[in-house]
């Protein structure tokens, strides 16, 4: 066998941190999604609406 190839366990933790790293991306655009709701309800009680969060 050549030395490019890959063990199982190596697969395993280089799949392992691509998935950590996805789940950091997913927070992030979580985040930015629940801040972009935030301010739309803001915007919509200043004009004057009633509104219920649908943040919580």
């Amino acid at each position: 066998m050549s030395a490019e190839v890959e063990t199982v366990y190596e697969r395993i933790a280089r799949l392992e941190d691509e998935v950590a790293t996805l789940r950091a991306e997913v927070d992030i655009l979580k985040k930015a999604l629940r801040n972009k709701i935030a301010r739309y309800e803001i915007s919509t009680i200043k004009k004057g609406s009633d509104v219920s969060s649908i943040i919580d």
